[in-house]
Order: C-alpha cells, then sequence, then structure tokens
C-alpha cells in the first residue's frame, strides 16, 4: 500500500521574512485606546458648559406646550392653567347663551380642527362663564366657570384656547380619552366657581369676539381691547 504525499506548505513561495513574521503586539492597540479616553475625558470635564444638557425630545415637547404658540394657519394656541383668584369678575361682559347640538362640528372653523390633535370632549350642559369686557395685550386674562361640583377640583378639566383675527373660541374639555370615563355622578352637584387665566398677548383686534363651547351649547360675547399696539404678533417668514 502506498503512502499519500503529505501535502505542501501553503506559505511555501512567501518571502522568509514574511513567513517567519510574529502578529502585532497588542499593547500598542491597548495604549492608545487608554490615552484617547484619557484625553477625551479630559476635554469633556474642561471645556463643557454648565447645566443641564441639551435634549431634543424635551425641547420639542416645550415648544409644543408653549404659552403661545402659532401654527401655519394662523391661529395662536393660549395655554390656560388654573388660577388661585377666585374672585368675581369686576364689571363682567354681557354672555349670551343657546342650545346647540352640533357645536364642536358646525362653530370650530376647520383649519382650527386640524390644528387640534384630537377631537375635544366638551364639558356637558349649561356652564355660567363670568368674563371681563375688556382686556390689555400682556396682561393674562382671567375668567370664572361654574363648573358641576363633581368636577370642579378635577384636573382633568382644561380649557382650551384659541385666537386668530378677532376670534377667541374657549373650550373646556375634559382630557379623558372617552366620556365614558367620567361617572355621570360627577357631573351633577351644584355649580361651582373655576378660575382660568392664559396669555393675550397675539390679541391685536380692537374688538375680540369669543365662542365659548360646551357640549350641546353655544355661548357669546365680545371684548373691548384697550390697548391693539401693545400685542405681539408673530411674523411669518415670508412677511419678513
Amino acid at each position: 500500500m502506498s503512502t499519500p504525499e503529505r501535502p505542501e506548505p501553503t506559505n511555501k513561495h512567501l518571502p522568509h521574512s514574511m513567513r517567519t513574521r510574529e502578529p502585532w503586539p497588542m499593547w500598542p492597540i491597548a495604549l492608545a485606546i487608554v490615552l484617547f479616553i484619557g484625553v477625551y475625558t479630559y476635554i469633556q470635564l474642561s471645556f463643557r458648559k454648565e447645566g443641564p444638557a441639551f435634549e431634543p425630545f424635551q425641547a420639542m415637547m416645550d415648544r409644543k406646550n408653549a404659552v403661545v404658540e402659532k401654527n401655519m394657519y394662523d391661529w395662536y394656541g393660549l395655554t390656560a392653567v388654573r388660577s388661585s383668584d377666585q374672585a368675581p369678575i369686576p364689571s363682567p361682559a354681557e354672555v349670551s347663551s343657546r342650545a346647540y347640538e352640533e357645536v364642536l362640528d358646525e362653530v370650530v372653523p376647520e383649519q382650527l380642527k386640524y390644528y387640534m390633535p384630537g377631537k375635544p370632549i366638551l364639558v356637558p350642559g349649561f356652564v355660567k362663564v363670568e368674563s371681563p369686557s375688556t382686556l390689555t395685550p400682556g396682561e393674562r386674562l382671567r375668567l370664572r366657570l361654574f363648573l358641576p361640583e363633581g368636577i370642579a377640583n378635577d384636573e382633568r378639566v382644561n380649557l382650551l384656547s384659541f385666537y386668530k383675527e378677532g376670534d377667541l373660541y374657549l373650550l373646556p374639555s375634559l382630557f379623558v380619552e372617552k366620556r365614558e370615563l367620567v361617572a355621570n355622578e360627577l357631573l351633577q352637584g351644584e355649580p361651582t366657581p373655576v378660575a382660568f387665566e392664559f396669555p393675550t398677548d397675539p390679541i391685536d383686534a380692537d374688538t375680540v369676539t369669543v365662542r365659548f363651547l360646551t357640549e350641546g351649547r353655544l355661548s357669546t360675547w365680545s371684548m373691548a381691547n384697550l390697548d391693539p399696539s401693545a400685542a405681539i404678533v408673530e411674523q411669518d417668514q415670508g412677511d419678513l
């Protein structure tokens, strides 16, 4: 029986220096990594700015929740908050109220509907409202809403406020996914005054027409602007 021939080495035709070369040592690479980490850490500690780090997502949310924000259709969203001042409104405006079955669909402009993140769930029924008859841009406007006792102190009740070219829309809304999440008994009880306030910076019209929408009702009144020139109106880039 013949013995198979041994295969020849694959590096037979390589130069002697390459056949006998040792692998690169790892210590220079490790040293370079250590030096890089040290230099990077020194630069970070020596030159970084004081204060919290920039967070892009949080910055976006802050912009979204800005006190006054203008959208592409020139509507201003005015962020309303609860006011600690529960005193009656001096010299309130004369408010007219009437039943309006499809108030949300038929009264709110289409552009404003598109601006809203979703269809609001309006506070149901008649809600008495007290409003000043005048305003001054730059001064916060305070209103008093008389809500059912069960939801008067419920943080899910908010006031959506939108302004454009003399029209102010106010929508007392329930911040819930669906109306059924609010028990009917909470919508009963004696009317309890709750004050809200919001900024008036962009209100530049001489007279402001206010539309106050609740589920199935529409209330309207007018306010005189005491100093339209004090309004701060955000200009579009094309107008500059």
